[in-house]
């Protein structure tokens, strides 16, 4: 479970009453108690979810932390380890699902700004996010590629990464890939098409994106055409439906 606190509370109002399941109430328990909600609403005990805060509360109590910092520091070490291992697949056991993560990265990657790293955001927090986070991801726009649907899906869900793929398990396809810093690592990658327009991969298909409305639905898909100005690139959203006109 991936939860922060706009998930709960905060500038987006009373989230808490809209969690129904135990197992998204469980978890909120392991970071929350009851100060964490008084301290943000002086009303609290008039809410329709007090029972859930109180819930929150009394599980708080029966959890023993155990701070594994030291070994998740020499994990992720940089002067050692440039990224997690994108091999493998991340299995859901709950629902006999599974990410192969080489396809998954593949997908999703792009290159730094100093060009020295290939990057992505991290599939597990968006499959088990609790409170909408994945449109900050995507404020911008999108790849049509991605799967921005999963977002949530896997929350409270038992997960795991193997090396072998499991028997009765059924793959999905997973990407998540923000608009800008996806097109210009095509950009650099594929380069561009005789119109000009970026493409996606070496096959010849463009580059595509779209955008998420205040209600996670997609809005028209966009081609993205380069300029050069003063040795400088611009990316510039021409509408598909223009451009097919």
């Amino acid at each position: 479970m991936w939860c922060g606190d706009y998930a709960l509370y905060g500038v987006y109002g009373d989230v808490l009453e809209y969690f129904s399941r135990t197992e998204d109430l469980l978890g909120v328990s392991t970071f929350c108690n009851y100060e964490n909600f008084e301290f943000d609403d002086e009303d609290l005990q008039e809410k329709n979810y007090y029972d859930k805060v109180k819930f929150i509360d009394d599980n708080n109590k029966l959890w023993k932390n155990i701070d594994v910092s030291d070994e998740a520091a020499e994990y992720f070490s940089r002067r050692d380890i440039d990224s997690v291992r994108y091999t493998g697949y991340l299995v859901n056991h709950t629902q006999k699902l599974a990410v192969d993560l080489k396809d998954y990265f593949t997908q999703s990657f792009y290159l730094s700004r100093n060009g020295k790293y290939l990057l992505a955001a991290d599939a597990l927090p968006v499959l088990t996010e609790t409170g909408g986070g994945v449109y900050m991801l995507f404020y911008e726009g999108l790849s049509v590629d991605s799967t921005e649907m999963l977002s949530g899906t896997w929350c409270g869900d038992l997960l795991q990464i193997i090396e072998t793929f499991p028997k009765d398990y059924k793959i999905i396809n997973c990407c998540f890939a923000e608009i800008w810093d996806r097109v210009e690592h095509c950009y650099y990658v594929f380069g561009i098409d005789k119109d000009g327009y970026v493409l996606n991969d070496s096959k010849g298909k463009r580059f595509e994106a779209t955008r998420l409305d205040y209600h996670g639905k997609r809005g028209l898909s966009s081609y993205i055409k380069v300029e050069l100005i003063e040795k400088k690139i611009k990316f510039i959203p021409v509408r598909v439906k223009e451009c097919n006109a």
